[in-house]
């Protein structure tokens, strides 16, 4: 084959040249060392430098900036493995300018000479697509944020599995409900949660339905409780999932069963307060006539004992029922300002005198505020009611016992607690709900099982409430709720 003549060779160089120069893409052609041997005018426009400042000198030299944000290690390879590298760097200072940049790099030992070409281009379009990106997922970010923070602030449980049932989320009112931490929960069957595990199967058919389902859940402590539960099918692309609500029925179910026992007291009163004043007016003839009997026989008559007998059973007939329509009556409504300390304090020296041998063996402890503990009521009702309560819990400790009065205020509820708590034979779980009624009572020759009933409803009626917490031999917890009085309120009996 002939030589190619120069003129030939001539123009292919010039033509490799021109390819070369006005290629759209930047050139770096270096030797096997790293040195810059020639550059293109493109690379030129993307680093903005002459090539005259960086030929001859060392690639990792005069791009330090990179080498030193550590994007550069394929370059390494390149060099002492021969290695092409081809990567994508996002949001980097260059060498010469400061601002940030997106670029295609690439790197490839050339196969008939020692040294190595890279290839540069700086992409505007990725950096566009790189910051909408970020921008998606921000606010992807900030609405997955959102949306737990909304399943969160829920006053209901909100609990999601997988089809098979094991629980893949928790919200935070589910957490406080039930005692768990969500971690706790993960990947465990929802079954958990329910006090009969084999109920959830029972009720998951009609809640998914959208019905809700009454059901007995349960706490991580062992402790039962209602619940309205429903149930949503949640379809995505490749899997199923399920959707769970629980409603805490506990305040409901607590409600329902208060009304139903003040009706049940209103009733009773009503019947008990007739019967009484009917009793009452024979009862005193009859009391009045022993008395009279009494007086006129001597002590040493064979009749003295059966008319004596019967006097004293007539006396406690009437104390009885005068306990009985004293208690039973209509709370009055005329509430002042008072100190709570004073009246429990007046309660307390009342109990005493009342169950003076009980009194004696148990140690009383108090803690209240060392200011007074102003609130709006009838003081007088309240003691008595205060007293019925002490009475009950001196009564539970016949020979030893510890007895605590607590007066905790809850500004920020706007409520104050009042704690009575004994160390005596406690109240069995069966008897707890029937306290309150009016003749209930476990005990011999203490009364006619009225205290209780007048103490509900008096802090009923001054929109307070009273709960009792006990168990066979645990001792007994008595707490009072009673409203603060609210700042600046009109005084409704002016003097």
């Amino acid at each position: 084959m002939p030589d190619m003549a120069p003129k030939t060779i001539k123009q292919r160089l010039q033509l490799l040249e021109d390819v070369f120069e006005n290629i759209p893409v930047g050139i770096i052609v270096i030797d096997s060392s790293g040195k810059v041997i020639m550059m293109n005018r493109r690379q030129e426009k993307i680093s903005r430098v002459s090539r005259d400042q960086v030929v001859g000198g060392y690639f990792h030299e005069k791009w330090e900036r990179l080498f030193d944000q550590g994007i550069m290690s394929e370059y390494w390879h390149l060099l002492r493995d021969r290695k092409p590298f081809q990567l994508i760097v996002h949001e980097v200072y260059p060498q010469f300018y400061d601002q940030k940049i997106s670029a295609i790099s690439r790197g490839a030992p050339l196969s008939d000479h020692g040294g190595f070409v890279l290839l540069h281009e700086v992409s505007p379009e990725i950096q566009r697509d790189r910051r909408g990106l970020q921008q998606l997922s921000t606010e992807l970010e900030a609405s997955r944020n959102f949306l737990r923070n909304l399943i969160d602030s829920s006053p209901n449980v909100v609990i999601t599995t997988e089809e098979t049932g094991a629980i893949t989320s928790l919200n935070r009112t589910g957490s406080m409900v039930f005692l768990y931490r969500e971690a706790d929960l993960l990947g465990k069957h929802v079954s958990t949660l329910f006090e009969d595990p084999n109920e959830f199967e029972r009720v998951a058919a009609i809640a998914s339905m959208g019905r809700g389902q009454e059901v007995r859940c349960i706490k991580k402590n062992g402790m039962p409780f209602p619940a309205r539960m429903q149930m949503r099918n949640i379809e995505g692309d490749e899997s199923r999932a399920k959707l769970l609500l629980f409603v805490d029925l506990s305040r409901e179910k607590s409600m329902e069963e208060r009304l139903a026992l003040s009706e049940k007291l209103a009733v009773y009163s009503e019947l008990t307060a007739g019967i009484a004043h009917q009793l009452n007016n024979p009862l005193v003839g009859v009391a009045n006539f022993a008395g009279l009997l009494k007086a006129q026989t001597p002590p040493d008559d064979p009749s003295w004992e059966l008319i004596d007998t019967i006097y004293e059973a007539a006396q406690k007939c009437r104390t009885l029922l005068s306990s009985m329509i004293r208690n039973l009556r209509e709370a009055g409504t005329d509430f002042y300002p008072l100190d709570l300390r004073e009246v429990l304090a007046g309660a307390l020296d009342d109990a005493r005198r009342q169950e003076r041998e009980a009194g004696a063996c148990v140690h009383v402890s108090e803690s209240w505020p060392e200011s007074p503990m102003m609130i709006r009521g009838d003081a007088l009702h309240l003691r008595e009611a205060f007293k019925n309560i002490l009475v009950n819990a001196f009564q539970a400790m016949p020979e030893v016992g510890d007895l605590s009065l607590v007066i905790e205020p809850n500004p920020s509820v706007g409520d104050v607690r009042i704690r009575i708590k004994d160390t005596g034979e406690g109240i069995p779980e069966a008897n707890q709900e029937k306290v309150f009624h009016p003749f209930f009572t476990t005990k011999k020759n203490t009364g006619g099982g009225l205290g209780l009933s007048f103490a509900f409803r008096v802090i009923q009626n001054h929109s307070g409430r009273i709960d009792v917490q006990s168990g066979s031999g645990q001792g007994t917890t008595f707490t009072v709720v009673l409203p603060l009085p609210v700042e600046d309120e009109p005084n409704e009996n002016p003097i």
